[in-house]
């Protein structure tokens, strides 16, 4: 596969500081320093709706002109634009929080990422495409791992984007955040450079 040139950052978090957006911050420099051109959803930040809201007789969500959502339009042009995908959010629930849920049903959507053919399932539209998920856990590795089997990281990789097409999918965890050392901080950031170089080489 080609080196990926055009990455899409998006960041899901209830909070406008925290770990997650430390890391987007070095993520960002890192893919910058090996020349890739880098967009940001920063959901929080944007004010992003994550509330899909169908009509009656909608069978499915379809990218929204400018003119009905401005925000979703420019986020929907963003995918089609990106060579790979870079997700950064805290696990909540062993899943991603609500907002970030929310721009995957609105803007993975019918002609953005996958087509909905008038009879039979969707088919993903995104292939050739790479992904790196970034998850923060408060819990031990333990039980993402044994306890729940990796639900969180299975979610990405077998729910989401192998939907769309997406088969390259990497999954970079950091458990026991909560009251990160100095030292631990930059021991995963080194390990966050390294994920992102492999995702755009």
């Amino acid at each position: 596969m080609k080196p990926a040139r055009r990455v899409l950052i998006v960041l899901g978090h209830g909070r406008t500081q925290s770990l997650c957006h430390h890391l987007l911050e070095v993520a960002r420099e890192a893919l910058s320093q090996r020349g890739a051109e880098v967009r940001v959803h920063d959901l929080l930040a944007d004010g992003f709706d994550p509330c899909l809201r169908l009509a009656r007789g909608e069978r499915f969500a379809t990218a929204p002109s400018a003119e009905a959502d401005q925000l979703v339009e420019r986020y929907c042009e963003d995918v089609r634009w990106a060579e790979a995908f870079l997700i950064v959010h805290p696990v909540w629930w062993f899943a991603p929080p609500a907002i970030l849920k929310g721009w995957i049903d609105r803007v993975f959507v019918h002609t953005v990422a996958i087509h909905q053919p008038p009879q039979g399932p969707p088919e993903g539209i995104l292939q050739g495409r790479r992904a790196l998920v970034v998850q923060t856990f408060n819990a031990p590795k333990a039980v993402d791992t044994l306890w729940m089997r990796n639900l969180s990281a299975a979610f990405w990789k077998r729910a989401v984007f192998a939907s769309v097409g997406v088969q390259e999918v990497e999954r970079l965890a950091f458990y026991g955040v909560e009251g990160i050392s100095p030292k631990e901080l930059s021991a995963c950031e080194k390990r966050l450079r390294r994920a992102v170089a492999a995702l755009v080489t």
